[in-house]
């Protein structure tokens, strides 16, 4: 009795999370920026360059309330809010914010430029008033712009950071930079992989190098963290979706310093988050957590993930043909 009660528990324990699916869409579309935006809905921004809010109720059909646009946008990757604005960043070769107002009367579409040329942009982050935008390396620096007044202008943030050769940040789901404590950083990625940070709002910048492997489409590509400490960089070669060697990297001092998880996630990452003590990493082979800051990953699912968000109960997973998976959130 005491073996099959012992089995039974394993099983329990064992058993794969369970997922819901929220479909968006019936086409081949798809969001690399998903955001928590309410209690009941999920905000996203496609790879046709539409912005729709989605019930996180699998009963409930996509809301439309949102401000319509007169702009057209191409892809959007990142998207975030404040108290003053919707923010929708498209990539693109020649990249553009549209700002939206929660009201709807004003549709502006910002363009940032650095050294007077266009700029392709990887994410945007914003806390309270300021705000934190990310663009690749032009003429041998990263195009970093920053706002203090809610978005309402933007300047180049007077620090610089200079590139080393074919090291550049990915858009892959707008998790590239982040402003944690007061502290804008980010990560890059190709034949340089580094962790990037300024803790006076730009004025300065500091680095550190992460030891992912060198190639052009190599390096980090989403970046989580549990508090200003302890950090988790995923990411690899899109190249080689099932490759699982140096796919992760944890920090637990600051970002001074890299360690290689002991048991990677399965393949290329372009996205992890952190909830309730959890980290989560999704791409193109599947999705993985792990409860000890990046040291050991489980595999939970093998959907083709794009990005991810949490509410206080769920993960949230945008995948390709218009869906996104929800999943309780693990204790």
């Amino acid at each position: 009795m005491k073996i099959i009660l012992a089995i039974a528990l394993v099983m329990c324990f064992t058993r794969p999370p369970k997922f819901e699916v929220l479909t968006y869409s019936t086409t081949n579309v798809h969001a690399r920026s998903i955001q928590n935006f309410s209690g009941n809905e999920l905000l996203l921004g496609t790879n046709e360059g539409k912005f729709v809010l989605v019930s996180k109720n699998v009963k409930k059909p996509v809301s439309m309330y949102l401000p319509s646009t007169r702009h057209t946008i191409k892809e959007i990757r990142d998207a975030d809010k404040n108290e003053h604005y919707l923010f929708f960043m498209q990539s693109n070769d020649e990249s553009h914010v549209l700002r939206e107002k929660w009201n709807g009367k004003e549709d502006s579409l910002l363009n940032f430029s650095h050294h007077g040329q266009p700029v392709f942009l990887d994410g945007i982050a914003l806390h309270d008033k300021v705000g934190f935008l990310l663009g690749d390396p032009v003429d041998g620096d990263f195009s970093l712009f920053r706002t203090q007044n809610f978005g309402d202008s933007w300047e180049e943030c007077p620090g610089k950071v200079l590139s080393q050769a074919n090291e550049a940040a990915y858009a892959a789901s707008g998790t590239t930079n982040h402003i944690i404590d007061g502290d804008f950083v980010f990560i890059s990625g190709g034949e340089t992989t580094r962790f990037i940070w300024s803790s006076d709002l730009g004025e300065s910048w500091q680095s550190t190098k992460i030891p992912f492997e060198s190639c052009k489409s190599c390096g980090a590509y989403s970046l989580a963290y549990k508090n200003r400490k302890e950090l988790v960089a995923v990411g690899g070669d899109y190249t080689r979706p099932n490759e699982s060697n140096n796919t992760c990297f944890y920090s637990l001092d600051g970002g001074k310093s890299w360690q290689a998880s002991q048991n990677p996630p399965s393949g290329y990452r372009s996205s992890v988050v952190f909830a309730n003590g959890v980290y989560y990493s999704c791409g193109t082979n599947g999705i993985d957590y792990s409860r000890d800051h990046g040291q050991h990953w489980v595999k939970i699912s093998s959907e083709n993930a794009l990005a991810m968000c949490t509410d206080k109960k769920y993960l949230y997973v945008s995948c390709v043909k218009g869906k996104v998976l929800k999943m309780k959130l693990l204790k």
